[in-house]
């Protein structure tokens, strides 16, 4: 039985997956509700708008690659065998779902008053991702919720 996964990993893994777009998919509608609450009514700190801002393009991420590929046992083998993998110009598809646990958003404080937010990911597999492969994720999400993100750091400071 070594090196095989019982076909119950496989489906905790999927139930798991799951769960993570699912409250990925909470979480972004709050942050579009807050978008709403805070363009409308309240001014808030360029920290936290920035921290906002960076928050949502980040869940925006997460729900871009949740995605999952078509797993399937083999007729012969009896191993399980990946398909529907991601096209070019597509945002990749979870397989293993380590590039998804790995998407990270920090804020920084770069000089006085000045915050820089990033998004991204330690792994090497994600930089292929995004400059070689075709399947920008990072750069594509951003690029699509570029208007919401001015709507949050552009708004009244009082």
């Amino acid at each position: 039985m070594a090196g095989k996964r019982p076909r119950a990993n496989l489906k905790i893994t999927e139930a798991a997956r799951q769960r993570r777009v699912g409250a990925a998919a909470e979480r972004l509608v709050r942050i579009e509700w807050r978008i709403k609450e805070v363009s409308q009514t309240v001014s808030i700190a360029m920290r936290e708008r920035v921290k906002l801002a960076t928050d949502f393009v980040k869940n925006r991420v997460v729900m871009n690659i949740s995605r999952p590929v078509t797993k399937t046992k083999g007729k012969k083998s009896g191993r399980i065998v990946v398909s529907n993998r991601s096209k070019k110009g597509e945002f990749p598809k979870a397989d293993t779902v380590q590039l998804l646990r790995s998407i990270f958003g920090v804020v920084k404080q770069s000089s006085r008053g000045v915050y820089d937010g990033y998004i991204g990911t330690p792994l090497h597999y994600g930089l292929i991702l995004e400059t070689k492969m075709d399947r920008s994720f990072l750069k594509r999400t951003l690029l699509e919720e570029r208007s919401k993100v001015i709507k949050i750091l552009s708004g009244p400071i009082k």
